[in-house]
C-alpha cells in the first residue's frame, strides 16, 4: 500500500511508516526535521524538495530511508549528521548547494556510484561522510577548492571502506586523509576530462624519448610534467 502525506514540519514524524511514498511539503517549512522519515522504506525520491523552502535537512532525517537519488537540493544550506545513511536504493547526488553537512551524512549507501555536484562552498569533506560507499567508482566533481578530509574519531575519514573507489592501502580507515584527499583530486582530475590524461601521458612519453636522446640532466621537462598536475609519481 503506498501512501502520499503532506509534511508541516515541526513535531511531525513519519519514523518507521514504510507505506509512505510522497511527500508534499507546505510552504514556509524550512526544515526536515530530526528522523522525521527514517526507515520509511518506501520513499523512493526527494523530487519534492525542487522549488520548496526546506534549508535544513536534520540529524538522520533520511537515514534508512528508500530513496533513490538527490536532486534539487541547490537550496539547501545544511544537511545534518547521518542525514540520509544507510539509504541502501540511493544511486545518485546532484546539484549540493548546502554550506555545511554533518559527519557520515551518507554513510553505507552502498548503491551510490558516482559523488557529483560537490558544493563549491564547502572546503572540507566531514568525517566518514561517504564511508562504506561500496559501489562508489568515480567522482565527476571539481575538488580543486577542497582543502582537507575531516575524520571520525570512530568510523574514520570520509571515504574509509570505498573499496571500488580507493586502493586498499586508502580505504583503511586509519589511512591519511592527506593521501587520500590527493588521490581524489588526480582521480577527479583524470576522469572529469579524459583528453587531459591523453594529453599528459603524450608529454610524459615525450619526456622519456627526451631523456634517452640526451639524459636530460635537470630533469627540467619532468619538473613541468610534474607542475602541470602532480599526475606521476617521482
Amino acid at each position: 500500500m503506498s501512501k502520499a502525506v503532506v509534511y508541516r514540519g515541526g513535531e511531525q514524524k513519519f519514523y518507521g511508516d514504510r507505506e509512505v511514498t510522497h511527500v508534499t511539503v507546505t510552504d514556509g517549512v524550512t526544515e526536515i526535521t530530526q528522523s522525521a522519515f527514517s526507515y520509511c522504506k518506501g520513499l523512493n525520491n526527494l523530487s519534492f524538495l525542487e522549488g520548496s523552502a526546506i534549508a535544513t535537512v536534520a540529524r538522520s532525517a533520511f537515514n534508512s530511508s528508500g530513496i533513490n537519488s538527490l536532486q534539487g537540493m541547490e537550496d539547501v544550506r545544511k544537511i545534518g549528521n547521518y542525514a540520509f545513511a544507510h539509504c541502501k536504493d540511493l544511486r545518485t547526488i546532484e546539484g549540493l548547494g548546502c554550506e555545511e553537512m554533518g559527519e557520515c551524512c551518507f554513510f553505507a549507501c552502498t548503491l551510490l556510484q558516482s559523488m557529483k555536484g560537490w558544493p563549491a562552498s564547502m572546503t572540507v569533506i566531514p568525517g566518514a561522510c561517504f564511508r562504506e560507499c561500496t559501489g562508489m567508482t568515480t567522482v565527476d566533481c571539481d575538488l580543486s577548492r577542497v582543502t582537507s578530509i575531516g575524520r571520525d574519531a570512530f568510523y574514520g575519514h570520509a571515504f574509509a571502506g570505498c573499496t571500488s573507489l580507493l586502493p586498499p592501502s586508502l580505504s583503511d580507515a586509519d589511512a591519511d586523509p592527506a593521501a587520500v584527499l590527493a588521490f581524489l583530486k588526480r582521480k577527479s582530475f583524470l576522469e572529469r576530462a579524459p583528453e587531459r590524461r591523453a594529453f599528459l601521458c603524450s608529454l610524459k612519453h615525450a619526456h622519456s624519448n627526451f631523456y634517452n636522446r640526451t639524459g636530460d640532466p635537470c630533469g627540467a621537462t619532468r619538473r613541468i610534467i610534474m607542475e602541470f598536475a602532480g599526475l606521476f609519481p617521482a
